[in-house]
Formats: C-alpha cells, structure tokens, sequence
C-alpha cells in the first residue's frame, strides 16, 4: 500500500536531479513497482490517453537489481528489517547481543554501594545513546563516573558508569557501522533507479490513474450514482433523478426525446425547478468526468458543449442592470453556439415585464434553433412563454406540484403540461397563516386580464386535481397490497388448523401403531391365549385405524408453483430462523428440530406444527448462503501495565508499545506506563509524535513530573 498523502509523488522529478534518496523514500519507489506489477494486467484493458506498458526485460531488471535487494532491509512499511541483509544481521546480532549485557550490567551496577545510597531514582536511563544512573548532584563525586547529562533543575546529574563504559563504545561503534552499511546500500539502489527515471515516471503516471478511477468509483458507490446508458441520438431519459447533495431526495423522471427542441418547466417558487435542472447539468457533466450519474437509471446524450445560465446576472462593475447583463450573456453565447449543444436556463428574462420576456425568449430561442441543432431546457413563469411553448408542440411542457392541503410545495416532475405559478393562492393562504385579513390578492386580480386569470385558475385547477388523482392511485395500490397479503395470510392460518388436526390424527394413529406392535409380541410370547380375545382385539385396532386416517391432499400443486424458491436441506436449517412454507406461503420461524425424525417444528403467530424440509425452501427475498469459513484467531495478549524499554532499539520498542497501546484501546488493560528514559532520545520522541499525531483520542502524561516514563490510557 502506498503512504498516504501526495508528497511522494513530488520525489519523482528528482529523479532526473541525480538524487539520492532515504531509506523511506526508496520504499515508495519499491511500493509504486509492485503496485505497477500487481494491477497492470488487470486493468491494462481500461482505454487511457496514454500508453503505460513497460518492456518485460525491463521491469525484470528493475526487480532484480532494485526491488529485491530494498527489501532485504527494507519492510513494505519503510522500516528497517536488519535481520534479513547478511551484512546488517550480523551487526545487529552484535548490537541485540551487546545491549542485553549492558543492561544487565548496569542493573548489577546500581546496586553496589559506591552508587545504590547516591541514586535520585533506582532505574537506569539512556541518554546519547549512553547507559546512565541517575545521581543526586549533592552527592556526586568523579568515582562514580563522567557526567552525560543534567536535569533542568540541576539536582539529578546523569551519571555513565565505568563499568558500562567500554560496551557503550562498543555498541555506538556497530550502531555506526549500520548507519554506514545503510547509507552505502541506499547510495547504490538510488544509482540503479536512476537509470530507470522514465519507467518510473510511467509508472508513477499508472499509479496516478488508478488512483482517479477509484476515487471516481468511490464517489459515485457512497451518493448512490448509477450507471448511464449513452446513445448517439440528441435525447436524453432520466429515471429516478435526483441531486447528489440533497439529503433525502425527491426523484423525478424528466424525459426530453429526440423528436422535441426542448423542455420548458413552470410552476411556483422552491418547488423544484431550479433542482431538476442543476439535476440535470450535473448529469451530464459527470458523464464527460467519468462518474455515474445521479439517477436510478438514464439514457444521455454526451453533449459537446454545455451551457448553463441562473438567476441574477446584475454586473456593477461594468455598469449593466441585471436585464442588461442577462441579453449580453445570450448574445455571447449566439456568438459560440456549436452543433448539438444543451443550453440550461434558469428563469429565462426573469428582470423585465412578463409579456416583453415572453417575447424575447421565444424569438431568442428560435435564433437558436436556426443557427444550431442544439436543445433547450429552461424555467419560467412567464405565461405567454410557457402556453405559446407548449401550443406549438416542438416542446415538451413540465410543471412542478404545490400540495394545497400542506401548502407545500411536493417537488414533484409533472411532464406533459404547463403549471401555474400559484402566486395568488400562496399569498392568500400566507395571509391566512398570519392572520391577516386583506383585499391585496383579491384586488390584484381585477387588476389582471381576465383571461389571464382564468387560464391560470384552470392550469391551478388542473394541478390540484392531478395531485389528488396521484393520492387516489397511491392509496388504491396500497389497499390492493393489504388486501392481498390478508388473503395470503388467512390462506396460511387454515392451511396450520389443517397441519394441527392431521398432526393430532398422527399421533393417535402411531398409537394405534404401537398397540399393534404390542399385540404381536404377546402372541410371540404366547401370552395370547384365547382365540376369541386375540380376534377381539385385532377388530378393534382396525376400527381404530378406519376411524382415525384422514385423507391428506397432496401438495404437487405448490410444489410447481413455488420451484422457483431455492430448496433448503435439514442440516442447514438451524433453530429460530425464518424459511419459506410451500405449505403455508410465507416465512415461518424454526422452533425446533428433530434430528432423528429429521422433523422441522414451524411456527407462525400462536399456532405451530411440525414439517419435513422437502416442503420448506429458502425464505423469500434470500439466497442459500454459501458455507461459511470460520477462522480461529489466537491473541496474546501481556496484559502488562509498566513496561521497562529502556536500552531497546527502535524497532523493537515500536512492537512492543503498539501491543500495549491495542491492549488500551481494546479494555483490557485499563493503562500502561512505558519507561523510555529521560533526554531527548529517540525512544521518548518517536512515542510522544505517534501518540500526538495517529492517537489523538488517548490521553497520556508523565508521572509526578518524572519526563522519564509515559503513561497512557483511554
């Protein structure tokens, strides 16, 4: 896996600088080819601008002579994995070795006289990469050893031994010769990759891609975005539109076919309009990027050109009215109009009288149609515009709902006519609300054509009674289902009565059964001796049989009719969960299993009878599940809540303080103190940096001002 961020991308023009890179920065390198290696065949078929594949003799010599040998020392983490290069592994043998003794000699040390009534602490510490005791200055004499270092406060001196001192030179030694065996390694594999700075650019460019392609295919699984069905004819058939951005969304079906200029959308304020055609031009710019589309399903038309205009165009800076700045746009885009464009307009000449707009408009979108193939899709609440458009035929008129009983807007698409702008009604029940008893809107319409006010009275009047036909149809479907599912349900509830009665003549037959069997052995045993009363009793068990056998129907019916549910064996049912009765035709809940009988007990609601698994399947709307894999994971966990680290080398130190802190995030123990001595070391800082940067949600401190040890918990 690649590091995160995209810093270590800029290291590839280094490349061609001749730079020599760190351990890390070779890792990254390593991790772009084994990503190249890993994914180019199996995405090499996807159609990309440019061409990435490499030589095979060339990426043969890239692993031979660069990947294999970094990871003889370097993990996939970037961490030095001493143990796995002959040369280093040696020298770390001799540094694990070394390491052990000191700190067992130290720890012999601290407890001689000479030091054990002069320590201001018992643990030893490291500083410098210096084993040290800490003394109090007070009692300092140079018997004891040379002065590291000192605390802030000048009462505690740190304090190297002579008895470690030797070892400690030693061990600083081989630690440098690691430090020199890594830089000559890592001096050499720059050289190599070096040579190859082009194949690495290819392949950082593949790795690029994929990483768009996935964030694409992210994006568009986390908004629910659906796959586009693109056509070569000028139309464009939207299923279930919706906007990306809007929480629960209402979706609409919009519809412009190839035989229409365009569509024109009407009806009152927030109700929907402006978001159908964001909607839309969303849509249609997603698929120029790649993406899904915002829909349950759609057929676009990829258009070479997109144009997009809203509401107020006001410019102050050059002095145009909000009019002014809208025609000066419209005629700029005469100026650039293509060939099979979409042109998006929302309110089209929404800042000057409704009867100059209408006119405007329908001659502007005739200019349009006359220099270009192009498509038109736009809002308005002109009345002149949207009745004109809709007469002649050559657009498709839409208009969004207004629900009265609510006075809300539904935000419902209503294709096929034109829709009123409601702008009385709304005003009037608004006046309602706050109880404001006025003549405005009554005025205001004898102050209106009457025709005007008619025509939109009836396109109200014609929403109103679409909006309550929908309810009708909606509420009828919704009866239609409920009385469905009650029959199928009574149906079910008499299919159990007959189960329970054929289960109780059941039982007395088998009674009758055993009686039978009982009589044999007596007459085996010659414990029947009379004649008379073994015919006696032979009647009467046959006149029991004839009393009690009912005739069973036969279920070859249901079975035909529900072969297509996927048949369930005994061993995978398992008590308390659902399956699907042919018998009863709905899902029933397992009570209890019989493994001898390989009987099943089924219940549904009060009632429950026992079944055979030929007459169960697989419960509606499932799949039968594939067996399943258990894996057995063992943990270890320490458990231990101060752990001494002093003396480790990073790595080690690493493992040992993330099992502690999993063993803190998981409960079971409730904190953990580590030991990692006092100073600047490399210890102390590289836990402080990843608990402030990866563990921003555990608390830590010292303990009682002691800078020496961090405690951790939750």
């Amino acid at each position: 896996m690649l590091p995160d961020g995209v810093e270590y991308f800029s290291l590839i023009p280094d490349l061609f600088k001749g730079k020599f890179f760190e351990a890390r920065e070779l890792n990254f390198f390593a991790l772009l080819f084994e990503t190249y290696i890993h994914s180019y065949d199996f995405f090499k078929n996807i159609v990309f601008e440019q061409d990435f594949e490499l030589k095979n003799e060339i990426t043969q010599k890239i692993k031979r002579f660069f990947n294999a040998p970094l990871r003889e020392f370097i993990d996939f983490n970037g961490n030095a994995n001493y143990e796995k290069h002959p040369i280093l592994k040696k020298l770390y043998a001799e540094v694990l070795a070394l390491e052990n003794d000191l700190r067992i000699t130290i720890q012999k040390v601290s407890k001689n006289d000479l030091y054990s009534s002069r320590l201001q602490m018992e643990n030893y510490d490291i500083i410098n990469d210096r084993y040290v005791l800490a003394i109090k200055s007070d009692s300092y004499n140079s018997e004891v050893g040379p002065i590291i270092s000192r605390s802030q406060s000048g009462m505690t001196l740190f304090v190297e031994p002579f008895e470690v001192r030797e070892k400690s030179n030693r061990r600083v030694f081989l630690l440098s010769e690691i430090e020199s065996t890594i830089l000559k390694l890592t001096i050499e594999l720059s050289k190599v990759i070096h040579q190859y700075s082009q194949e690495f650019r290819v392949i950082s460019q593949w790795v690029q891609e994929l990483d768009w392609l996935n964030t694409k295919a992210t994006y568009s699984t986390k908004l629910g975005l659906s796959k586009p069905k693109l056509t070569n004819h000028f139309q464009f058939e939207m299923n279930g539109l919706f906007h990306p951005l809007i929480k629960n969304p209402v979706r609409n079906n919009l519809i412009l076919d190839k035989t229409h200029l365009g569509l024109v959308i009407s009806g009152p304020n927030t109700g929907g309009k402006t978001v159908a055609l964001k909607s839309l031009t969303l849509s249609i710019l997603f698929v120029h990027l790649g993406l899904f589309v915002p829909a349950n399903n759609s057929l676009i038309f990829p258009v070479k050109d997109l144009f997009y205009f809203s509401h107020d165009h006001q410019n102050l800076s050059e002095g145009l009215s909000s009019f002014a700045s809208e025609a000066k746009y419209y005629l700029e885009l005469l100026q650039n109009l293509g060939s099979n464009n979409l042109i998006v307009i929302d309110e089209i000449f929404n800042s000057t009288s409704s009867e100059e707009a209408s006119a405007l408009a329908i001659s502007f979108l005739e200019e349009i149609h006359n220099r270009s193939t192009s498509k038109i899709i736009l809002s308005t609440h002109h009345q002149v515009l949207k009745t004109f458009m809709h007469a002649r035929g050559d657009y498709v008129s839409a208009h969004v709902g207004f629900d009265f009983e609510t006075n809300r807007p539904t935000y419902k698409l209503i294709l096929g006519e034109p829709g009123s702008s409601l702008a009385f009604k709304i005003f009037e029940n608004l006046s309602a609300k706050y109880g404001l008893q006025t003549q405005i809107s009554i005025n205001a319409k004898t102050l209106l054509d009457q025709k005007h006010v008619t025509y939109e009275s009836l396109l109200q009047e014609l929403s109103q009674k679409k909006i309550d036909l929908d309810k009708l149809l909606t509420n009828n479907r919704t009866l239609q289902n409920e009385l469905r599912n009650q029959k199928a349900s009574m149906d079910g509830i008499l299919f159990l009565e007959r189960e329970k009665i054929l289960s109780d003549y059941t039982k007395k037959i088998h009674l009758i059964f055993d009686q039978a069997e009982s009589l044999l052995t007596e007459v085996k045993n010659g414990e029947q001796i009379s004649r008379k009363g073994l015919q006696k009793n032979i009647v009467d068990i046959k006149a029991g049989l004839n009393k009690e056998i009912p005739q069973k129907k036969t279920h070859s019916d249901n079975d035909q009719k529900y072969a297509h549910f996927k048949p369930i064996s005994f061993e995978d049912i398992q008590i308390n969960m659902l399956v699907f009765s042919v018998n009863i035709k709905k899902n029933v809940k397992v009570v209890q299993l019989n493994i001898r009988k390989k009987e099943i007990q089924i219940q549904h609601g009060a009632l429950s009878v026992w079944a055979m698994a030929d007459s169960l399947r697989w419960p509606s709307g499932s799949k039968p599940s594939t067996p399943s894999v258990k894996i057995n994971i063992e943990r270890v966990v320490k458990g231990d809540i101060e752990i001494d680290c002093r003396g480790m080398r990073l790595d080690e130190f690493q493992k040992t303080c993330n099992q502690a802190i999993d063993e803190v995030y998981s409960g079971e123990i409730p904190f953990v103190t580590i030991i990692h001595g006092h100073g600047d070391g490399i210890l102390k800082n590289w836990l402080r940096s990843t608990l402030r940067k990866d563990h921003k949600d555990l608390r830590w401190e010292n303990i009682e001002g002691n800078d020496g040890c961090t405690k951790i918990f939750s």
